[in-house]
């Protein structure tokens, strides 16, 4: 269905949780938050090679759509819920207004 890659060595990866896993390879997750060392990183209109945090392989390509400079508090304008914009900044300790990237892709078939 989806072109497999079997390494990110021939061209760059974008890593994700690996609970996303499920939902992003059935298409129905289509954006990603990135905060700190990861903002700037990904360009809009490039292809990436998904991947866990830990470095394995998913076999799938993401192009990136949009990439959106924003704060995690203002994250709740693009349709993001409440709940994950709380999970966040529990997770990574950082106040609302911090800056982060709302980053929208899809699956490159």
């Amino acid at each position: 269905m989806y072109k497999k890659n079997s390494s990110c060595e021939s061209q760059e990866c974008m890593s994700f949780p690996s609970q996303y896993k499920k939902s992003l390879l059935s298409g129905a997750k289509n954006s990603t938050i990135r905060i700190s060392a990861e903002m700037g990183k990904y360009k809009t209109g490039k292809i990436y090679t998904a991947r866990s945090y830990a470095g394995k392989n998913w076999g799938v390509e993401v192009r990136i759509l949009e990439v959106i400079p924003t704060s995690l508090g203002e994250l709740s304008k693009f349709g993001i819920p409440k709940r994950s914009i709380e999970a966040t900044q529990k997770k990574e300790g950082i106040p609302l207004d911090e800056s982060v990237e709302l980053i929208r892709f899809s699956l490159k078939e």
